[in-house]
């Protein structure tokens, strides 16, 4: 008699029918799946802060909320041993992605102060610019290769394990159907899974979450969100309370758009989105000036707080505000604008100058397909769009191109004659990590902070090196645009607070309010106006500005938002009014609701 390894190598009997490979009995399985089910438990209870480790049985509770966080775990391993049928290699697979989601939140959570969500996932569309960019915060080229290395060889070896005999034909077809039925519907937020995942007695709340995610876990919190705003568009308005509500405002009704000015008459335009910039004047410390460039100027320009609509990061919120002057907070539901908001042509300032003759460019040394820039400056209006693959020598300070090789750039890009320019340069030196590399070292004075820990002192130190090179080249383009014989006007404002969290847990700001409550700065100077003036205002309300500054005419939702600024607006906050405009502008209703609340108005 033939044994049956023999049979099995002549191919005379299939894998899966060789006695050792039999299928395993119900209670067996059953068993798998209990272990299985306790480790996860276990894992995500040490991995997830909201969840209860050290393990104790003083209450159910605590094990109840590790269960919800487990089930989508269980499903996940459900279906790729359906697709597999190895029990092992798919438990395998499993805990890769579960370490990768806590591995990714708890960096997300160390520079941002905020946990994973949905939205984050939009980063996957550009794998391979998101991944390079983000390299940055995780161990050494060669640390991350050798862990590639690791897994795939572990995943290979696994592979090999039997298949599971039994689960084939109608049985596996069945098992497939029901673990999808069930992912989806848990997704989707069908019943019963509405009921199990309660997001009233879970205390989930979609405006804080950070506090969810410190209740519920972390895949609670980010399946809750999803149920909260998945495939949301922002509302068409109701037209008729728009109207009313732009009539109750006392508006004049702006008139359309003016003719275009002559060509010399226009000023050029540069605009600098400055990464991350906080002026150490704010923070009680004990270090000297450091802005001493961008102080300088702001005595002779425009200038103030700028109130921004994002924390840490999310830089394209900013710059979606300033581009469209469109507050998010009409918006609520969306996070990543140029990923969630996508339309073929966007209305805002680079479609006003671009009415007006200007020539358009947009200038950022990183890679073009990162936050959709590719897709959405085209959208927005802009002529050309310079990305990383302009920058292919360009020095870099620290991790990233240099505020040095971007002003460069800007120069270059801007000619003395022809029609008039807007360039938009969006930097990117200033973004963590924090940490010494390459030329960058930590700033000695800064360092010396007694009151911060010794790593908060090297992050500390480390972001102001940082911003000493950037003031410096505020000094370079000041004194450029002073040069220039053209009308030159300069907006430098900073689109978020850097994500220093161990910094200000330790040194408090002089107006005692909270990092998330902080404005950055702002400064707008003129080479033909050397007058200065103080104001607080949004990110939104900064198109509006630039373009009365210039003396440009605008259109009727620039015009209407500066009476508002000029009524009962606070410059901090987004009222009713506003947000009725914004709605109206977004959905092409504008003109109509404005006409309306026109012909509403009595004459005298």
């Amino acid at each position: 008699m033939i044994p049956f390894d023999r049979l099995k190598k002549r191919g005379a009997i299939p894998y899966e029918d060789c006695p050792a490979n039999t299928a395993a009995s119900p209670m067996r399985l059953g068993m798998i799946v209990l272990v299985v089910g306790v480790a996860y438990t276990l894992l995500i209870s040490w991995l997830d802060p909201a969840l209860p480790w050290p393990a104790t049985f003083d209450s159910a509770e605590p094990w109840r909320l590790a269960l919800l966080n487990v089930i989508p775990v269980l499903m996940l391993t459900a279906i790729l041993v359906v697709i597999t049928r190895r029990v092992v290699l798919s438990t395998w697979l499993t805990l890769l992605g579960l370490a990768l989601l806590y591995t990714v939140n708890h960096l997300k959570v160390r520079e941002l102060a905020t946990p994973l969500l949905p939205d984050d996932f939009h980063f996957l569309r550009a794998l391979g610019v998101s991944y390079s960019f983000f390299a940055n915060y995780l161990a050494g080229a060669r640390m991350q290769l050798a862990v590639a290395a690791l897994v795939c060889a572990v995943t290979l070896l696994l592979s090999r394990e039997p298949v599971i005999a039994s689960l084939r034909g109608s049985r596996r077809a069945l098992a497939g159907v029901v673990a999808v039925v069930l992912a989806v519907t848990l997704i989707q937020g069908r019943m019963p899974w509405t009921r199990i995942y309660d997001p009233g007695k879970l205390q989930f709340e979609p405006w804080a979450p950070t506090d969810s995610a410190a209740r519920t876990g972390i895949i609670t919190n980010m399946l809750l969100f999803y149920w909260e705003l998945r495939g949301q568009m922002p509302a068409e308005p109701d037209l008729s309370e728009a109207v009313r509500l732009v009539r109750d405002a006392g508006l004049t009704p702006p008139e359309a758009s003016s003719p275009p000015l002559a060509s010399d008459e226009l000023p050029d335009i540069i605009i600098v989105q400055s990464e991350s910039l906080l002026d150490p004047a704010r923070l009680q410390t004990a270090s000297g000036p450091v802005l001493t460039h961008l102080h300088d100027v702001t005595t002779r320009g425009w200038s103030g707080d700028l109130y921004v609509p994002t924390f840490g990061g999310g830089t394209i919120r900013t710059e979606f505000e300033v581009l469209t002057g469109l507050p998010l907070a009409a918006f609520p539901q969306v996070r990543y604008p140029y990923l969630q908001l996508t339309r073929r042509e966007f209305p805002g300032i680079v479609r006003v100058l671009g009415q007006h003759g200007y020539r358009t460019l947009a200038i950022h040394p990183n890679g073009g397909a990162f936050w959709n820039r590719n897709q959405a400056f085209r959208s927005l209006g802009f002529d050309r769009f310079l990305d990383s693959s302009e920058f292919p020598d360009a020095p870099r300070y620290g991790w990233y191109v240099s505020d040095a090789a971007l002003t460069d750039r800007i120069m270059a890009e801007l000619s003395d004659d022809g029609a008039p320019q807007l360039i938009m340069a969006i930097s990117i030196q200033n973004h963590g990590p924090y940490a010494p590399h390459g030329e960058l070292q930590a700033d000695a004075e800064a360092t010396a902070e007694a009151s911060l820990s010794a790593e908060a002192q090297q992050m500390y130190g480390t972001y102001v090196s940082l911003l000493r090179a950037t003031d410096e080249q505020v000094g370079r383009l000041v004194a450029f645009v002073e040069s220039r014989q053209r009308r030159t006007l300069l907006l430098f404002y900073s689109d978020h607070l850097p994500p220093l969290n161990a910094v200000y847990d330790s040194l408090a700001f002089q107006d005692g309010r909270a990092a998330r409550e902080q404005p950055v700065p702002w400064v707008l100077f003129d080479n033909r106006a050397h007058e200065s003036s103080s104001r607080n205002i949004t990110a939104w309300s900064l198109p509006g500005l630039l373009l009365s500054r210039a003396g440009i005419p605008h259109d009727r939702y620039f015009q209407a938002l500066e009476q508002l600024a000029g009524t009962d607006e606070a410059t901090h906050a987004v009222s009713d009014r506003v947000r009725a405009l914004a709605l109206l502008r977004y959905w092409g209703r504008l003109d109509e609701a404005l006409d309306e609340a026109g012909d509403a108005v009595p004459v005298d």
